[in-house]
């Protein structure tokens, strides 16, 4: 099954390939965690949040082992 998703107008070729990347790595290793945020966001802000919800996956012993 193919799923497109349409990116913002504003997102370089490489936001776009790296949303892809991210997404088809989360989806073939595990269950991916997507948050919205607004487009405001800081960069500093956007890693405390993924920071503290990868704790709390690692803290309940829900990580994937990631392999190359």
């Amino acid at each position: 099954m193919n799923i497109e998703i349409l990116v913002p107008e504003e997102w370089t070729p490489g936001q776009a390939l790296a949303m892809r990347q991210l997404l088809q790595h989360g989806v073939w290793t595990g269950e991916p965690i997507i948050a919205f945020v607004r487009k405001d966001v800081s960069p500093e802000q956007l890693k405390e949040i993924y920071d503290r919800i990868n704790t709390l996956i690692r803290e309940a012993g829900l990580q994937v082992t990631y392999t190359n």
